[in-house]
């Protein structure tokens, strides 16, 4: 089955359309909630870790600490574990599956989200939106990491099976 995704006007992308396309594949509610509370926590912590970034890039020697806003990540964190432990353990399956192919997506558009960023750029002379773009990048490597560390054999058939067929954004 090939999804087809509506084209765009740019040559931008929405997390939020990814999501949704995702969605469009036939899977359980309590499912769809929990891929979206994961995006939700996963943005909460791409935000989160891209303010520190931001302020120890600036901070040099100031004794001022950070205020942390944990309650964002926190209310999405609970909201996802609640959902877990509502599902079923075929349900629980198909989550770390549908979850590991949208970070697949949200990888395969790094090029346009990072575009020239290389390791050697200056953080404190970076935009805010593309400091963002390149912790959420390494946090999507992360958890595409440990998801695809956890799954099954009969897990990374059907993963591999239902990446192939899914193409993405065309």
């Amino acid at each position: 089955m090939r999804l087809r995704l509506p084209r765009k006007a740019s040559s931008s992308y929405s997390r939020r359309d990814a999501v949704d396309c995702l969605m469009h594949l036939t899977m359980r509610p309590i499912v769809q909630a929990a891929l979206r509370s994961l995006q939700g926590l996963a943005h909460a912590r791409a935000v989160a870790q891209s303010r520190r970034v931001a302020w120890s890039s600036r901070a040099q020697d100031r004794s001022t600490r950070l205020k942390e806003r944990p309650g964002r990540e926190l209310a999405w964190e609970n909201h996802a574990v609640i959902l877990q432990l509502a599902m079923t353990a075929q349900d629980l399956s198909e989550l770390k599956i549908k979850r590991a192919i949208y970070l697949r997506m949200l990888l395969d558009t790094a090029p346009k989200r990072l575009q020239d960023w290389v390791d050697e750029d200056e953080l404190e002379d970076m935009p805010k939106s593309r400091l963002f773009e390149w912790v959420a990048y390494d946090l999507e490597c992360m958890e595409l990491e440990q998801i695809e560390a956890t799954l099954t054999p009969r897990e990374e058939a059907r993963y591999a099976r239902e990446a192939a067929e899914f193409k993405g954004f065309e």
